[in-house]
């Protein structure tokens, strides 16, 4: 009997030790980044019933164990929070370049493009109500002051409307190198992903305790999801799978490459729009930084470019429909006051006052009267009907900057409702997974006496064992 008691005090002092082990690991861990707290599993030994000469059937007690090191942690609850941290990160990438092109845009503002327009409608109003500067010989001559405020302000318009553009098309290209340096983080961290697969299934195999190396296999995993809203399975082998919307990334030590493709020009974009693949096969991450990054380069940017380019050539058609109809003050028929094509490539042609066709006359006149009808296209009807009924270039332009303004303040307002969501969902993780130190040392004192208890009871045993013995 006392043998017994020695065995259990024995085993009750071995497992009381390394329930303390566990418990100082995680009071150190507290403030670990990934640390997930651990749990020393206890399981009671005992023979089964037989025979006693004592007491006929009964059990031979055999003490305590410690079967395994727990982590304490919840998948669904992990996938909750990866799920919610995917959709912020994609939120996030979204606004980062629209919050860009809305400060270039300086709207509103006396330094806008908008303002820009109405000044230089401006100007042909006040060149239309004021012609003409005197005689030169005999000749009359164009007010040149106000002609070439004309000109000045319409190489302003497109002179703005350029550096939008490129504006544009520059934040393009710096999402799309954004992207590449987003899948070459995922390949690195798939990798490492599988190469933890592999350590993890090993040891496991082996009775080893991977912990530790499943606790960076979740960091790894983390930055997956952020990266590319990524879902996890958990394998049968120890192991886990990655996949990018239904494509595999990871499956055990198996690792696909993840690269971009297609156009990394906002001209290029629409005829080749860039994408991922993983492996060959083209993935469509719905959440995660990759997602918002594409969201802008697929169809945020490309959209602000084609309406810049709209509003450029609208200005453009506009304004050289009215100005051909009128004639110079020599009587020269007018021709196009803007050239090119686009936002990038809108020009003044008109060199010189003399140039301008700012009389309705075709005979040598001092009226201005087509200077005013071209100063009246500040009005969105004007120049509506210039166009032959197409919107007029600063109503499309005017809609693109309250879209724009609109689109930021419904992200923003979307990331701090997914900012609650993240902050509810990581709560509900760090209550399952991390470390309470109130907790831990409760349950230190529990082990700490439970380890003195069990030296009493191997004392007691010493003590009634050196009793029989001397009644021997």
């Amino acid at each position: 009997m006392p043998f017994n008691i020695l065995g259990n005090g024995l085993t009750g002092l071995q497992a009381s030790q390394q329930a303390l082990n566990v418990v100082s690991q995680n009071i150190a861990n507290a403030t670990t980044p990934g640390y997930v707290r651990q749990r020393a599993i206890l399981e009671s030994q005992q023979t089964s019933p037989g025979t006693n000469v004592y007491t006929g059937n009964s059990a031979q007690f055999m003490g305590v164990q410690v079967t395994g090191i727990e982590r304490i942690s919840s998948a669904f609850k992990q996938a909750a929070l990866n799920s919610a941290v995917g959709k912020q990160e994609a939120l996030e990438a979204q606004a980062a370049p629209l919050d860009n092109v809305q400060g270039l845009l300086q709207e509103p503002g006396t330094t806008g493009l908008q303002s820009a327009i109405t000044q230089f409608y401006q100007g042909w109003s006040t060149l239309g109500n004021n012609p003409t500067a005197g005689t030169a010989n005999g000749a009359t001559t164009i007010n040149g002051a106000a002609a070439g405020v004309v000109i000045q302000r319409g190489a302003t318009v497109a002179a703005q409307l350029n550096s939008l553009s490129q504006g544009v098309a520059e934040e393009f290209r710096n999402q799309y190198t954004n992207l590449e340096g987003i899948v070459d983080q995922v390949n690195t961290a798939a990798q490492k992903v599988a190469g933890l697969n592999q350590s993890i299934m090993q040891g496991q195999a082996g009775g080893t305790n991977v912990n530790a190396l499943l606790d960076k296999r979740d960091q790894a995993l983390t930055d997956i999801v952020r990266l590319t809203g990524a879902t996890v399975t958990n394998l049968n082998n120890g192991g886990v799978q990655v996949s990018v919307s239904g494509v595999t990334l990871v499956s055990g030590i198996a690792v696909n490459t993840m690269s971009v493709d297609g156009a990394n020009t906002i001209g290029e974009a629409a005829d080749n729009p860039p994408s991922l693949l993983i492996g060959t096969v083209q993935a469509r991450p719905s959440g995660g930084q990759a997602a918002g990054v594409l969201s802008a380069l697929n169809t945020d940017l490309p959209r602000l470019s084609d309406t810049l380019d709209t509003v450029a050539n609208g200005i453009r058609d506009a304004v050289n429909a009215v100005h051909s109809t009128g004639y110079t003050l020599d009587g020269t028929p007018g021709g196009d006051f803007f050239g090119g094509e686009g936002a990038q490539g809108l020009t003044v042609v008109a060199g010189s006052a003399e140039e301008l066709a700012i009389s309705r006359t075709a005979a040598p006149s001092v009226d201005g009267s087509n200077a005013v009808r071209l100063g009246n296209l500040v009005r969105p009807t004007e120049a509506s009907q210039a166009l032959g009924g197409a919107e007029a270039p600063q109503s499309v332009y005017s809609r693109m900057v309250t879209q724009i303004g609109t689109q930021v303040q419904g992200l923003e307002t979307a990331i701090d409702a997914q900012n609650g969501v993240v902050a509810t969902a990581q709560s509900a993780v760090d209550s399952e997974s991390g470390v309470d130190i109130n907790e831990e040392l409760t349950n230190m004192i529990l082990f700490q006496r439970s380890f003195q208890a069990n030296s009493r009871v191997i004392s007691a045993a010493d003590e009634m064992l050196q009793a029989l013995i001397g009644m021997v």
